[in-house]
């Protein structure tokens, strides 16, 4: 792309400062930003004031005058191939301001068409085989809102390391042990008597799962057997098994389902404990002198007679050793798991499986488990990055908003994507960064103009088609690839398209490597914003279809690429891309 082309060419004249004894031998990697003015060039390079001061660290010599070594810079570039319009302006201390050619970004523009749906992508991942796991929902009830924000962040996320050039495989973990999924069999039975007449009522515990979603799986328990006369402690297990595949099954499945979020493997936890995946952890942490036993201090805020209390030691993983504040106990006194050798169990099962990098989706109450989860996935030979999100408020017109409470105190992402739809839910979740608390306005999601940023990009896209589709049946022309017509772009605004459209694939490079994915939702806000000026300016003086066949033939290649890019993005959200769309009332094409 041109910014490597750019980057390559600076490279090459460090190179000969190198040759010339003006810098010691050595990588000089080159750094290349937009200007804040564009006034100033299409990039600017601080390359020689950061090399002056690398110079003087590897010589020990005084370091060089910035200026100068800039001017030794320029001097020694060497543009075989035409890039630049000038040779680079020097401005401050030390800054290249580089301004290029304009057929240069005529030029490029040609990756678009020989991309298409690939462009985007590329290879900076190198295969690295990756799991990305998120949702993870308790399979005890619907999923709430906060689970959809989750869900949503971590889709894209697997779908922008895929498009990195990642292999990655995206997993569910099912936390189908623990005491939450016996409040939920109990829950189910307490139901089923209430259902069953003739049968000794079980009461609802004031712990038990309170919804009227239990009373579903109550009754489809009934409607395959399940038999409400026996005592608790002989069906529980089953009840369980029962309970919480239905609600998988039904419930969590069929939400991801209607929002398009897929997944390659539901990890059981309970299958961990069957397998005891925990004391192969603890061996391979044994076998790296990462354990030791220690005794902790008495619990905190309970009262305890110091002459009676026996202080047990503990087996720990030395997580401390990886910067954790404590080290941490793999089993109670008890000798069960605690709930961190449950999670130690699951990421050595990720290490053993063969990823190599770890990323985990998790809500921002979870956030004091992230120093711990790192230190014990490094203390294992893997790496583990964190995503936190934080919560979201549901607002109408600027209040707070309430649906129905069909599932207890919580308002349920179907809820959401009945009232919302896909499309805006998953942009509205991605409108700020994911560790920042956002307002979800539930009318500005169900609106038809431009005040809707999901309807803004959406009818932008929609806008081109338009636009293609009047060439083709008022004029038989379709978008083509003619790089002898491309001169015909001129106009400021449209260099400036073409320079947005060929910053999307290092966007999408970035945004995978940042884990940062609501960057598409800005990139595609900009670039929509930057086409609608555009058209709107020049729809009268500078029509994109008129009697001027080089113009025209230029024009609609670069709505096309528009048109191509804002798809591939929208694809990145797991948002459509509509060919037609009723234009705002305020709007007429």
């Amino acid at each position: 792309m041109v910014k490597e082309q750019v980057a390559a060419l600076l490279r090459s004249a460090l190179q000969r400062c190198v040759q010339d004894g003006l810098l010691p031998p050595g990588e000089y990697p080159v750094q290349l930003d937009s200007p804040k003015q564009a006034a100033h060039g299409d990039f600017a390079a601080n390359a020689a004031m950061a090399f002056a001061k690398q110079h003087a660290a590897a010589t020990g010599a005084p370091k060089p005058n910035p200026r100068a070594l800039a001017q030794a810079i320029v001097d020694r570039i060497e543009d075989r191939e035409g890039l630049l319009a000038a040779r680079p302006e020097i401005a401050g201390p030390g800054f290249l301001n580089i301004r290029l050619a304009q057929d240069v970004w005529h030029k490029a523009l040609r990756a678009v068409w020989e991309q298409r749906e690939r462009f985007g992508r590329s290879d900076a991942g190198h295969g690295l085989r990756t799991m990305v796991e998120f949702v993870s929902a308790n399979p005890t009830g619907p999923m709430h809102v906060g689970h959809g924000r989750g869900a949503v962040i971590g889709d894209v996320v697997a779908n922008l390391l895929e498009r990195a050039g990642y292999q990655v495989f995206r997993e569910f973990y099912i936390n189908d042990a623990g005491g939450q999924v016996w409040r939920l069999a109990h829950a189910v039975l307490a139901r089923a008597t209430e259902l069953r007449p003739g049968v000794p009522r079980v009461p609802l515990d004031p712990e038990d799962y309170q919804g009227e979603y239990v009373k579903d799986v109550a009754r489809a328990w009934l409607d395959a057997g399940g038999d409400p006369s026996r005592p608790f402690p002989e069906i529980r297990e089953s009840l369980r098994g029962f309970a919480t595949n239905w609600i998988l099954k039904n419930l969590i499945e069929e939400d991801l389902r209607l929002f398009g979020i897929r997944f390659d493997s539901f990890f059981s936890e309970k299958l961990l404990h069957d397998q005891d995946r925990l004391s192969a952890a603890i061996r391979m942490l044994d076998e790296k002198g990462m354990t030791a036993m220690e005794v902790l201090p008495p619990p905190k805020g309970v009262d305890i007679d110091e002459e009676e209390y026996v202080p047990q030691p503990l087996k720990v993983v030395k997580t401390t050793r990886f910067g954790d504040d404590r080290d941490r106990p793999l089993l109670k006194t008890s000798g069960e798991p605690t709930y961190f050798a449950a999670d130690v169990a699951y990421h050595f099962d990720k290490l053993s499986r063969g990823y190599r990098r770890l990323i985990d989706v998790w809500g921002a109450d979870h956030g004091g488990y992230v120093s711990r989860m790192k230190a014990v996935v490094a203390a294992m030979g893997g790496e583990l990055e964190v995503i936190l999100f934080q919560l979201v408020n549901l607002v109408k017109d600027g209040q707070p908003y309430r649906m129905s409470k069909r599932a207890a105190n919580f308002v349920t992402l179907r809820e959401l994507l009945e009232t919302a739809g896909p499309d805006a839910t998953r942009v509205f979740f991605l409108l700020r960064r994911g560790d920042m608390a956002l307002d979800f306005d539930v009318c500005l999601a169900q609106k038809r103009d431009n005040s809707n940023p999901v309807f803004y990009v959406q009818y932008g896209h929609a806008r081109c088609a338009a636009i293609l589709r009047r060439a083709r049946e008022e004029k038989g022309v379709e978008p083509r690839w003619d790089p002898d017509a491309m001169g015909a772009l001129q106009l400021p605004e449209e260099i400036d398209l073409i320079k947005r459209v060929l910053q999307f694939p290092e966007l999408v490079a970035h945004a995978a490597s940042a884990l940062e994915p609501h960057k598409v939702v800005f990139y595609l806000q900009e670039t929509i914003a930057q086409f609608h000026g555009y058209y709107t300016k020049y729809k009268k003086t500078e029509r994109v279809i008129s009697g001027d066949e080089r113009k025209t033939t230029a024009r609609l290649y670069l709505v096309w690429a528009v048109k191509q890019t804002l798809a591939n993005a929208l694809a990145v959200l797991g948002v459509s891309a509509p060919e037609r769309m009723d234009a705002p009332a305020a709007e007429e094409d």
